[in-house]
């Protein structure tokens, strides 16, 4: 489901395409709040042909997360460059040998969700023919060149919604959806939410009263300036969208759905896993990761013919499962 956004792709390929300083290391940052479309934008944009053939020595991608394994990512990417030999104990000597490997090479190195700006400092590396793209809320990347990520437009907003959905929108159903956007700020995630649970039978107008009174606890909730703030108000349209979407779901699958907050960050989640994790058979779970997919609380991963289904989950879901679980676990004490 994917909605170009070409001023912004244009935007950040012109600083990565730039060769006017071909002594120095480029570095660009991708802001925006979660949700907003920044690792997608990221991922469009290595798909580019001339991106390709500009970083024609390969493109390194790592997801970093709140709690990163960085020596293990480093030597990922040692092996990514064929060294399958050498085996770094430090993180600074995996660096090192990662930036001896890269120093004649033409790559685009993808750090891609930075919570901490010391976790960037392994991955800054390589010759003047490489560039780091960075992709953050809001860590401050010292010597990086920002690009802001706006909001959807309300055209994309609906050409998201409409990707997602069965059937052509009607006039009055499209007006509908169009309102919902408007209320929701035009956030990617909140709309992939709202329309998961559209296909599931919600209308527009009872996701927009529901949306609206989950909004309207959470300002109870909050001091003036908080509901004022622009961007808080973005903030709590994801936590509304979330809550919407978790009430659709059984108590059962609730605690099944929390117990994702104990998955490691960015990890694949296969089948198989999910069966051991939720003690269930293997058809169970592969019923219930589908469940969760078709709600737009898991990502599907893309797969080879005849393979079975896997899934990634978002970092702010992660952190949705994690805070349900310490609060269940709370409750259990």
């Amino acid at each position: 489901h994917f909605v170009p956004r070409p001023k912004h792709l244009a935007a950040i390929k012109a600083q990565l395409l730039d060769e006017a300083q071909p002594t120095t290391l480029v570095i660009s940052a991708i802001y925006g709040m979660g949700g907003i479309g920044k690792s997608v934008l990221a991922a469009a944009l290595v798909l580019e042909s001339d991106v390709q053939e500009r970083f024609a020595d390969g493109i390194l991608w790592v997801t970093l997360g709140q709690q990163p394994n960085l020596l293990s990512m480093v030597n990922q990417w040692i092996r990514e460059l064929g060294d399958y030999d050498y085996n770094p104990t430090t993180l600074d000597a995996a660096s090192l040998h990662l930036r001896t490997l890269l120093a004649d090479k033409r790559a685009l190195l993808v750090v891609d969700d930075i919570w901490h700006p010391e976790h960037v400092k392994p991955f800054r590396i390589g010759g003047v023919g490489c560039c780091v793209l960075i992709t953050t809320s809001q860590t401050q990347i010292e010597g990086a060149t920002r690009y802001d990520l706006d909001l959807m437009t309300p055209q994309q907003s609906l050409d998201l919604l409409s990707q997602y959905l069965p059937h052509e929108l009607g006039e009055t159903e499209q007006a509908q959806a169009e309102a919902f956007a408007k209320e929701a700020g035009y956030l990617p995630l909140a709309l992939e939410l709202a329309a998961a649970q559209v296909e599931q039978g919600v209308t527009w107008p009872e996701l927009m009263e529901a949306f609206q009174a989950e909004m309207a606890v959470l300002d109870l909730d909050s001091d003036v300036d908080a509901i004022g703030d622009e961007a808080i108000r973005k903030q709590r349209s994801l936590e509304a969208s979330f809550k919407l979407t978790l009430k659709l779901l059984s108590p059962q699958q609730l605690e099944q759905f929390a117990w994702l907050g104990i998955v490691p960050e960015d990890v694949t989640l296969t089948q198989q896993m999910a069966a051991t994790l939720w003690q269930v058979n293997s058809f169970q779970a592969g019923k219930l990761l589908r469940e969760f997919k078709n709600r737009a609380l898991l990502l599907p991963q893309a797969q080879r013919p005849g393979e079975k289904p896997t899934y990634r989950i978002h970092d702010l879901v992660h952190h949705l499962a994690k805070t349900l679980l310490s609060q269940k676990q709370s409750l259990g004490d």
